[in-house]
C-alpha cells in the first residue's frame, strides 16, 4: 500500500498543493482511467468533494459521497472508487493528531456541553455542510487559481478557520467526540488505531507510524495491550477474518486474502491450514456440502 500523503509531498509536479509544517491542501483530480486504489496515511483528513461522485470503502462499510459533501477521514487506510461513469475532484485537508489535539486545548470553550455521544469507530466520520463551510472551501480553492501561493501564515490560519467552523457546529457531534477524545491524551490510542487498520497490508513499522511511536515503543505498548506481540496478533485478526468471509460470502479466496490483509496467497494458504487444519478452498467447500444438504 501507497503512504497517500508522502506520495503527494514527492510529486509536487502532479498534484496542486500548499503546506504549512505538516499541514497540506491538495486537489486531487480522478484520471480518466482511475477505478480503484488502496492507500493509508498517519494523517487525518478532511475531504470535499468539488465535482462528481467516489465511494470510500473501510473494511466493513463503504460511503457515496457526491458533490458538494464532506466528510472527516481518520488517519489509516481506506480505499477509494470511481462511482460508475462519475469522475470526481475533491479537496483534501491533511493534519495530524497533534495539531488537532493542541487546537481542541486552545479552543475548548468552543466544544460546547460535554454531551457528546460514544466515540465512533468509525474511518469516516461526517461534516454537516452550510453556507459558510460552502464558502471557506470555495475559498481555498481560489487558492489553487491565484498568480501567487498563499504566504504559510496565511494557509495555517484557514486550516484553524476549518476546524473552529467544525467544532461550533452542533451538528458535528460523533467529530467532536472524536476530537475531545484526541485532546484528553499526550498518546495516540493504539488499540483504536489497530483495530480499524489491522486488515490492511501494513508493516510493523507502517504500523508504529501510524501510532506515532517508534518500532521499538510501539512494539511495547502493543505487548502491554493486547498481552501479546503485535505480528502474532495481526495474524490471528487476519484468519479469522478471512475465514469469515469464506464462510459468509461467495468473493474468491484470492480476493479474500487480499481483503484479509495477505498480499502473499502462499503465506495465507499456508497460515490458515495451520490454524483451521484445512485449506481455505477446503473450508469454502466444506461450506458448500452444508448449504446443499
Amino acid at each position: 500500500m501507497i503512504n497517500y500523503y508522502d506520495f503527494v509531498k514527492e510529486h509536487p509536479e502532479e498534484y496542486k498543493q500548499f503546506s504549512c509544517k505538516e499541514l497540506l491542501f491538495v486537489i486531487c483530480e480522478c484520471p480518466s482511467d482511475f477505478k480503484k486504489s488502496e492507500d493509508w496515511t498517519e494523517h487525518n483528513c478532511f475531504l470535499y468533494i468539488m465535482n462528481g461522485e467516489i465511494i470510500m470503502h473501510s473494511r466493513e462499510t463503504s460511503w457515496r459521497l457526491k458533490e458538494g459533501d464532506s466528510a472527516f477521514l481518520k488517519k489509516g487506510g481506506c480505499s477509494i472508487e470511481r462511482a460508475e461513469h462519475h469522475t470526481f475532484c475533491s479537496l483534501l485537508f491533511y493534519v495530524p493528531d497533534s495539531y488537532i489535539r493542541s487546537f481542541i486545548r486552545e479552543n475548548i470553550r468552543w466544544l460546547g456541553p460535554n454531551n457528546s455521544p460514544p466515540v465512533s469507530r468509525s474511518m469516516l466520520l461526517p461534516v454537516e455542510m452550510n453556507e459558510v463551510l460552502r464558502s471557506f472551501y470555495e475559498s481555498v480553492i481560489s487558492y489553487f487559481v491565484a498568480s501567487t501561493q498563499p504566504p504559510e501564515d496565511l494557509l495555517e490560519l484557514k486550516f484553524r478557520e476549518l476546524l473552529l467552523n467544525t467544532i461550533i457546529n452542533q451538528a458535528n457531534r460523533e467529530l467532536k467526540a472524536y476530537f475531545q477524545k484526541l485532546a484528553v491524551s499526550d498518546m495516540d490510542d493504539l488499540e483504536d488505531v489497530m483495530e480499524r487498520n489491522c486488515l490492511y497490508n501494513l508493516q510493523l513499522h507502517e504500523y508504529a507510524r501510524l501510532c506515532h511511536r517508534s518500532l521499538s515503543s510501539f512494539k511495547r505498548d502493543f505487548q502491554t495491550v493486547y498481552d501479546m506481540p503485535p505480528g502474532r496478533w495481526l495474524l490471528e485478526k487476519r484468519l479469522e477474518a478471512a475465514h469469515h468471509l469464506l464462510l459468509t460470502t461467495d468473493k474468491a479466496v484470492l480476493d479474500v486474502a487480499a481483503e484479509s490483509g495477505f498480499a502473499n496467497h502462499a503465506h495465507f494458504s499456508r497460515a490458515f491450514r495451520n490454524l483451521y487444519a484445512m485449506s481455505p478452498l477446503q473450508c469454502r467447500r466444506q461450506l458448500t456440502s452444508v448449504t446443499e444438504h
